[in-house]
C-alpha cells in the first residue's frame, strides 16, 4: 500500500493474530496508537516490524496520506 516514511507515525506493527501492517506512534506512558486509531498497550502480544516495512492497512495509509 505505503511505503512512505513518516514521522508522526514511525512504527510499524502487526495486531495479534492480524494481517495487516499498521503505523504507529509512541504515546507517553509507553503505550503505542496507530494511524486508524486502535490503542496498543505496551503489554500487548502485538508484533513489532521493521520501520521500513509497507503498511497494508488502508485506514492508516489514508491517514497517512492526510498528514503528508
Amino acid at each position: 500500500m505505503t511505503d512512505q516514511p513518516n514521522t508522526d507515525y514511525p512504527h510499524r506493527v502487526r495486531l495479534h493474530g492480524g494481517r495487516n501492517t499498521h503505523a504507529a506512534r509512541d504515546l507517553n506512558t509507553g503505550d503505542r496508537a496507530t494511524a486508524c486509531d486502535y490503542f496498543l498497550p505496551d503489554e500487548a502480544a502485538n508484533h513489532p516490524l521493521p520501520a521500513d516495512s509497507v503498511i497494508t492497512c488502508k485506514a492508516c495509509a489514508r491517514q497517512i496520506s492526510r498528514s503528508a
